[in-house]
């Protein structure tokens, strides 16, 4: 299966292009989720606004209405967009329920659900960060996937897919993720050939930590509509595999077709985050650069040179930049990165403060219908409180099996003290092969701590050959703990 995607990925940006950067996957084991620069979207949803004052009926408008706010969440890292999408996303179910007569069988929408009422069918329960979202706004104006399929298939069995395809990247945004399962699979008993709900699926699956269903759900996306949003689940996908020169493979060819300047910079983007997690300092920051050239306001290029500034001790610039992007998207993750900058430059007051809005970041995601406790735990970790943590990590690793969740575990259970129950998890959480910084050093440091000192010395010189500059505060540690496990 996985030779396949590649050659499909491949084979359709040879083809079709990229074609647009909405619909990113929601989060991404080493960071935050790539986010598209903001200018159409606010254009798609000041027409569809006005779409909506001259023809209030449109449920299709309604429905990308929905969809877009959800994006604009993603972007702006302002959960309060979710009530809108919410709200929005419903409407359009009230005009068009979601599932008419054939869509399962039934009539009455599959279980779990929205149905042909008016439900809550995306209620919140890690983001994006991000913080999440992606996986809509390829239907737009009745759009036709697969030759025109999408709406034969629609007008078939009736229905409205789009809703809930929207609402299933709510959930996924508000880490719902059995439920934008549940919803993307409703969509797809509707209409089969909804790239977009394939999508939505592959993201949920991915997070609930089933990589096989993960991958067929990308692959069938690329088989429907190949173009960004398919292209970057499938290069997260070999990246979660360890097939991290093949997932460059498929950027290097994505660039090569890459015309407008938000594709520019997006992939430029993902070509910079895979030579910084290999510590290929220079080649990060020209291509972060060469970005920026192309789109000089897209967030995450700017958040990539400040990683690049703290690797090459250029302090202040990075605390600048830190700053600047906190205040224009304060995801939990963003903020707790800045902190642990802080720390290490000894500023802990500051540092604390910036936990503190991390926290505050996570009331609002809580007051817009979401919750994210593996961002909770990375929090509690970072303030200290290990046995809050455990608690929360163990929570959501009871919910889904991500390799995140498994890494945050083992961390939160070796800093309680408790490293022997942490070591599965730390196993656990390099299963699929990523290659992974963070992963290794907390794996060596925990067969340091049970006196595995041959594990230790090489899982620790192995998270410092994959990136050196991984953490401005752990790989430090890391090289300290390096010699005390006897390298030489």
């Amino acid at each position: 299966m996985k030779r396949r995607l590649l050659a499909v990925a491949v084979t359709a940006l040879a083809l079709v292009g990229l074609g647009g950067a909405f619909g990113a996957p929601p989060e991404r084991w080493a960071g935050e989720p790539p986010v598209a620069p903001t200018d159409p979207l606010v254009r798609s949803i000041e027409q569809a606004q006005r779409r909506l004052r001259e023809v209030p009926g449109d449920w299709r408008t309604w429905a990308e209405l929905g969809s877009a706010y959800v994006e604009q969440a993603r972007i702006t890292g302002d959960p309060g967009y979710y009530p809108r999408a919410e709200g929005a996303l419903h409407e359009s179910l009230r005009l068009r329920p979601a599932s008419l007569a054939g869509a399962d069988g039934s009539g009455n929408g599959g279980k779990g659900g929205v149905g042909n009422g008016i439900q809550r069918g995306a209620g919140g329960g890690k983001g994006g960060d991000l913080n999440a979202g992606g996986g809509t706004g390829g239907e737009r104006n009745g759009g036709d996937d697969a030759g025109g399929r999408v709406q034969d298939e629609r007008d078939r069995i009736g229905g409205n897919d789009l809703a809930l395809v929207g609402l299933g990247a709510l959930a996924n945004a508000r880490h719902d993720f059995g439920q934008a399962e549940r919803l993307a699979r409703q969509a797809i008993r509707i209409n089969a050939y909804s790239a977009d709900a394939h999508g939505v699926l592959a993201d949920a699956l991915t997070q609930l930590g089933r990589p096989a269903e993960a991958t067929e759900a990308v692959q069938a996306m690329l088989d429907l509509r190949p173009g960004l949003p398919a292209l970057s689940r499938a290069a997260y996908d070999l990246e979660q595999h360890g097939r991290v020169d093949e997932a460059r493979g498929l950027w290097t060819a994505a660039l090569a077709t890459a015309v407008a300047p938000a594709d520019v910079a997006f992939v430029r983007q993902q070509l910079g985050d895979l030579a910084w997690h290999a510590g290929d300092l220079a080649a990060a920051r020209a291509e972060y650069q060469a970005g920026l050239a192309a789109r000089g306001d897209y967030l995450p290029l700017r958040h990539g040179m400040a990683r690049v500034d703290v690797a090459e001790g250029r302090s202040e610039p990075a605390l600048t930049a830190y700053a600047e992007l906190a205040a224009a998207s304060p995801t939990p993750s963003l903020l707790v990165e800045h902190a642990e900058l802080l720390r290490s430059l000894g500023r802990a007051a500051e540092a604390d403060a910036q936990l503190a809005l991390a926290g505050a970041a996570l009331d609002l995601l809580a007051a817009g219908g979401g919750a994210d406790d593996l961002a909770a735990a990375e929090l509690a970790l970072a303030r200290g409180d290990h046995a809050a943590a455990v608690r929360l990590a163990g929570a959501e690793w009871a919910r889904r099996r991500h390799t995140d969740v498994a890494d945050t575990l083992a961390w939160a259970l070796h800093q309680a003290g408790r490293s022997a129950e942490a070591l599965p998890y730390a196993r656990a959480a390099e299963a699929l092969g990523a290659r992974s910084a963070r992963y290794a050093y907390h794996l060596g440091m925990i067969e340091l701590a049970l006196g595995d000192r041959a594990g230790a010395r090489r899982d620790l010189a192995r998270a410092l050959d994959l990136n050196p500059h991984f953490s401005p505060l752990d790989a430090p540690a890391a090289a300290r703990a390096l010699a005390l496990a006897g390298a030489s």
